[in-house]
């Protein structure tokens, strides 16, 4: 069995895990996908979740002819379109903006309430669910509620995932502290070398690989560079 197998079976003891990252824009949905992939071809019974996203596409349209997330569309198809998109995407924007203040413009309310009563049918499509987050950890719903309190309260594992670039020690340092200091675990990370592999990035993440094992018993899962298709 190779590592990567080990990693990604030793994911299917948990019901649900939260996908966060570093940053905005480091490759959330990109490594949520391939992870959902694998997990499909190891026969996993797996679903995605992403209850919250903001920004729709004119181009891109459900089978009702509706606009839809670009994020939450690869997950769509990433699960071989086995659920609906209102079931991987039941919140949505349509101003690519902070959600808190785009749920504001709309005249909604974005609270945990509302993700406690979604996350129900979410968990009872498949045996584990893939919950990929909005922007950072600490994503505002609204003045007084994070999206990270709402994942503490569920006690649901996390997966970080790296965005590799300059300044990304920092970046995922303070981004576990946040995690564990929230009460969460981290079960693992992704390194993503979105702007591609170089002696310097491979550096850091030797480095993360230590620190992170070390601090927070955290394994990197696994690599990817950005053309990558698949794993393994």
């Amino acid at each position: 069995m190779s590592k990567l197998v080990k990693n990604i079976q030793n994911l299917t003891e948990y019901e649900s895990l939260f996908i966060t990252g570093t940053d905005t824009e480091i490759g959330k949905t990109y490594c949520t996908s391939l992870l959902l992939r694998f997990m499909m071809k190891m026969d996993i019974d797996v679903n995605p979740f992403k209850p919250i996203a903001a920004g729709t596409e004119a181009h891109l349209l459900d089978d009702e002819g509706n606009s839809v997330n670009e994020d939450a569309f690869r997950l769509w198809q990433a699960s071989n379109k086995r659920f609906t998109m209102n079931q991987i995407n039941p919140i949505l924007y349509d101003q690519p903006i902070a959600p808190h203040i785009a749920a504001d413009l709309e005249c909604e309310e974005l609270n945990q309430k509302r993700l406690d009563a979604l996350l129900p049918e979410a968990l009872n499509l498949a045996e584990l669910t893939l919950i990929e987050g909005a922007g950072g950890w600490h994503l505002p719903l609204n003045n007084e509620e994070l999206l990270s309190q709402w994942v503490a309260k569920h006690k649901i594992p996390v997966i970080m995932v790296v965005g590799v670039r300059l300044g990304c020690l920092n970046h995922a340092l303070l981004t576990a502290q946040a995690i564990t200091s929230t009460g969460c675990e981290i079960v693992g990370w992704v390194a993503n070398y979105i702007e591609g592999k170089n002696d310097i990035h491979i550096k850091n993440v030797d480095y993360l690989k230590q620190k992170l094992l070390v601090n927070y018993r955290a394994e990197c899962l696994f690599e990817v560079d950005k053309n990558q298709t698949s794993l393994g």
